[in-house]
């Protein structure tokens, strides 16, 4: 991944490179003249009229050399910044990048453990209604006497259906939903 910006060349990098060279050559140069002009106007101290022309030289060439140093001192301290701000960045990115991912696998928890919990419910109520169907065929007749006819063949059909619930109830007893682990809070 590059840091160019759309129409930026592939020589960016040296571009900015060959900027800064120029930038520190002309500052070494504006710096350099300044102190010859010091040390040069220290040789006029007697002359007053000489030494006021190199006074006056100094204060116009005193803001530009104030404005060379303050560019460069600035231009450190604000790279500097501008590289932690960039590194935060980055890492804020990825932080909200794994909260949303996190997000997204708890959502589908919770999304599992509703339709289970609706399957567990439907499932319950159909081994609610088996067992009442089971319980209101008992037969009222006394114990060891075998029923014949329809009475049998209906008892069977409501203990085969509430055999048939319980085994859907313990299947979705054993879905992987219920025994998934807790995320972490």
């Amino acid at each position: 991944m590059t840091n160019e910006t759309p129409g930026e060349g592939p020589s960016e990098p040296t571009m900015g490179r060959f900027r800064e060279r120029v930038a520190a050559g002309i500052a070494l140069l504006v710096i350099v003249a300044a102190l010859g002009m010091i040390v040069w106007s220290f040789r006029y101290l007697d002359d007053k009229e000489k030494f006021g022309r190199a006074k006056d030289l100094l204060l116009i060439i005193n803001p530009v050399l104030g404005l060379v140093i303050g560019y460069y001192f600035n231009k450190v301290s604000t790279e500097a910044r501008a590289e932690n701000a960039e590194k935060t960045a980055r890492t804020a990115t990825a932080d909200a990048r794994q909260a949303t991912e996190s997000r997204d696998k708890a959502q589908d928890l919770a999304d599992a453990a509703r339709t289970g919990a609706q399957e567990m419910g439907t499932h319950l109520e159909e081994v609610s209604a088996a067992a009442e169907k089971v319980l209101a065929q008992t037969p009222d007749r006394p114990a060891g006497v075998l029923a014949a006819g329809d009475t049998a063949k209906g008892g069977a059909d409501a203990r085969r259906e509430l055999e048939n619930a319980l085994a859907r109830a313990r299947r979705a007893r054993a879905a992987p939903w219920i025994s998934a682990p807790a995320m972490p809070g």
